[in-house]
């Protein structure tokens, strides 16, 4: 059994929706209006956590399998609207940050708390990397904060003048220096490091030693 659930970003506040058709081309929906959302499949006890009002809560019996919840975001812009770079990397967006999560918990030890935030130039397909990212990893079973540890301007100053490879293990090591993280905390960040590239990077800070994954 699925269930289908569109958000709505373009409206001044978001409305959720279960639908009974799958949003793929068809009698209800055109293959413009399919190529013009974002959907990502979550398990159902995860997507019951996010949205309890629309997903109901998975029985504690069943037969009939597992049961899954298709989220579908709205694009802001259309696909052909797109820069080729953008449409490249979230084209395969899902399988690379679950490649990049699984690469980085798997180097970790248990029990840590993950942040996880995306720096991109375009702050909206940076948002969906972050998302991604987020929920790759409460998918794997691991805890994830909403929370995204911030440096003073101070430092962002200073860093943000640095090359990346120097810049971003820095910033770890201040992460742990001003008490925004702890030693149960752990920050995934995933990030293109060149612009021509379509390729995500992404490296983790953890007890205040960055280590780069891909």
């Amino acid at each position: 059994m699925a269930f289908y659930l569109l958000t709505l970003l373009l409206l001044p506040l978001p409305t959720f929706a279960v639908r009974a058709n799958d949003p793929a081309p068809g009698v209800w929906q055109s293959r413009t209006d399919a190529r013009g959302m974002d959907c990502v499949n979550l398990g159902q006890a995860l997507a019951h956590e996010r949205y309890p009002a629309e997903i109901p809560d998975l029985p504690a019996r069943r037969l009939d399998g597992p049961a899954n919840t298709l989220v579908c975001t709205r694009r802001f812009l259309p696909p052909d609207e797109r820069r080729p770079r953008d449409e490249a990397i979230l084209s395969q967006l899902g399988a690379s940050v679950l490649e990049l999560t699984q690469a980085a918990t798997a180097l970790a030890p248990p029990g840590l708390t993950w942040h996880a935030d995306a720096f991109y130039p375009d702050e909206q397909v940076g948002q969906k990397i972050a998302v991604a990212a987020r929920m790759a990893l409460a998918e794997t079973g691991h805890v994830v904060s909403d929370r995204v540890p911030l440096l003073t301007g101070g430092d962002i100053a200073v860093i943000g003048r640095m090359a990346p490879q120097d810049g971003y293990p820095l910033a770890c090591s201040r992460y742990y220096a001003e008490q925004v993280m702890g030693m149960k905390d752990a920050f995934l960040g995933v990030m293109i490091l060149d612009g021509r590239e379509t390729q995500l990077h992404a490296g983790t800070c953890i007890a205040g030693t960055w280590r780069w994954i891909r």
